[in-house]
């Protein structure tokens, strides 16, 4: 049965200086600094978090970090303003589109809040883990149907063990076509990351009711994130019912 890591954001009270999974502030480099450049402006992109990889859920990981990015100009984000660079104390490893290029920057722009005046409010946010659990094996077709959503409330699953803020387990596939990318049902690829609501969608003013940051991914779009099992590769999915 795959195994999972549940988790919730919230807002820390103070900044985050250990290699451990977090949103936002600075980077917590494991070695030398690769920050990515935006394809269209050559401007940093927008630190993300980082993952810390978990050793029970993927093992022989040695104690590995995921630094996730995307590009603060594309509204929404698409697939090629996205990087991901996957260090520990012996390898480095970029994985991005192959225009993308990388600085020797510690640090750079960083997610943040908008308040009700739309104003910049800049903030860490830790993560709360959950205990690991296990999800019975759901073949991929069964995870997610057209029924599981509605344009007036959002998503309201028939598999809700699945859904949620989650590292490993088995991803969610909600665009409902025949042939879904590769990750999605392959063993040659494990979950990361699933940035995805527990149900519904919206929460207050129009943002997203499992992130508290800003971080336009388009119209009830949910992140889904995958690591190679030799963790030399990350492939992101922003996908839309």
């Amino acid at each position: 049965m795959p195994l999972k890591i549940p988790f919730q954001i919230v807002e820390s009270p103070t900044k985050i200086e250990q290699q451990i999974t977090k949103f936002g502030g600075q980077p917590v480099w494991i070695s030398q600094p690769y920050w990515p450049l935006c394809p269209e402006t050559g401007k940093q992109m927008m630190f993300l978090g980082q993952i810390s990889l978990n050793q029970e859920l993927f093992p022989n990981s040695n104690g590995i970090m995921v630094y996730l990015f995307f590009s603060g100009e594309s509204e929404p984000i698409y697939k090629e303003a996205i990087a991901a660079v996957i260090q520990s104390t012996e390898n480095v490893y970029k994985s991005a589109d192959s225009q993308i290029e990388f600085v020797s920057e510690a640090i750079g722009p960083v997610i943040y809040e908008l308040d009700e005046n739309r104003q910049i409010l800049y903030k860490e946010y830790q993560v709360i883990l959950n205990p690991i659990g296990n999800e019975d094996w759901i073949p991929l077709n069964e995870r997610y149907t057209a029924n599981d959503f509605d344009i007036d409330t959002g998503f309201q699953f028939s598999q809700p063990e699945l859904a949620g803020n989650k590292i490993g387990g088995q991803p969610l596939y909600i665009e409902g076509l025949s042939n879904p990318p590769e990750p999605f049902n392959s063993e040659e690829w494990l979950l990361l990351l699933q940035l995805a609501p527990t149900a519904g969608y919206w929460g207050t003013k129009w943002k997203p009711n499992f992130y508290p940051f800003y971080m336009e991914l388009g119209e009830f779009a949910i992140l889904t994130v995958f690591i190679s099992p030799d963790y030399k590769q990350v492939e992101w999915f922003i996908q839309q019912p």
